[in-house]
């Protein structure tokens, strides 16, 4: 928030609390509430999230343990009610720990790649010396299709999940930049700025104490979206090899197992499909909504 109001100490200005802060947060809280597909969104996380941290306690099958006694079982069947893949490993079990794994990788990738972003993001919109050789090296990465640079990553470092996650936020990082300098562009000539400059506080504690907070909505904004295309975009390389291997419980690899069975077993390409597409429009439809719960403009109509 930008400081209307302040009191000094020791001579600096400090923000002082603003009691309509809560109010503000109930507000769009509400506002998330109303909107119908941003709270199906949230409802759809909620259950991956119970799905991941309590995937021993609801599931009863091993997701690595093979019987092939049973395998290739179509959905329904007693004991496996989404039915076995072609090693008899239980589909229920491993979709539920599938989950863990997309949301572990779609945070780590996400987080690490909000914090290059938004470093890279303040740097450029406040300092103009160095806007020009950043935002350069910004626009050679958005050179590169997304899915061709995080192939690229992992071609260099090897085919691991850590990798994914590494590749995922290097992706990650020229968008948000972009998002972030653009709020510090805006905010920076403001009036509690050049007050803080004028009574000597440093760069740093202005750009982290009072322009970050101020550009906390569009990250927020862009961290949930990101989740979604994180998700889908560690199954896509999992599905051509370059993530998860056999036998990790992971979305795109399944997909990628069961290719070869599309006909005799649908269910082992089709169930993690779905999966994916839930979680993906979860996030998506979220972030659309807390995008307008965030509006300013929404206040006044």
């Amino acid at each position: 928030m930008a400081m209307d109001t302040a009191v000094s100490t020791g001579g600096v200005p400090v923000e002082a609390p603003s009691p309509e802060q809560p109010k503000r947060l109930a507000s769009t809280w509400k506002r998330v509430i109303k909107n119908r597909l941003a709270l199906v969104g949230l409802i759809i996380i909620g259950m991956q999230v119970i799905m991941a941290v309590f995937a021993p306690l609801i599931t009863t099958y091993d997701p690595a343990v093979l019987d092939l006694s049973v395998k290739e079982l179509p959905p329904g069947s007693k004991g496996h009610w989404l039915g076995t893949d072609e090693y008899g490993r239980d589909m229920w079990s491993r979709i539920v720990y599938g989950a863990r794994i997309s949301l572990v990788m779609g945070i780590s990738s996400v987080a690490l790649g909000l914090i290059g972003g938004v470093a890279l993001g303040l740097l450029a919109g406040y300092y103009r010396w160095l806007d020009g050789l950043l935002m350069r090296v910004v626009d050679l990465m958005f050179a590169f299709p997304g899915i061709l640079l995080a192939m690229l990553i992992i071609a260099m470092l090897g085919t691991s999940l850590v990798n994914v996650v590494i590749a995922i936020s290097i992706w990650s990082i020229p968008s948000c930049a972009r998002i972030v300098r653009g709020s510090v562009l805006s905010l920076k000539n403001r009036e509690f700025v050049m007050a803080l400059r004028s009574i000597g506080a440093s760069d740093i504690r202005i750009m982290l104490k009072h322009i970050l907070p101020n550009c906390t909505a569009p990250i927020i904004v862009f961290g949930t979206m990101r989740m979604a295309t994180a998700i889908l975009s560690t199954s896509a390389l999992s599905f051509l090899g370059l993530g998860a291997q056999p036998p990790t419980p992971e979305w795109g690899a399944m997909i990628a197992a069961g290719r070869d069975f599309m006909w005799t077993s649908p269910h082992m390409t089709v169930i993690p499909g779905i999966a994916i597409m839930l979680v993906v429009f979860a996030f998506n439809v979220l972030g659309d909504g807390l995008r307008d719960a965030l509006d300013p403009n929404m206040e006044t109509r």
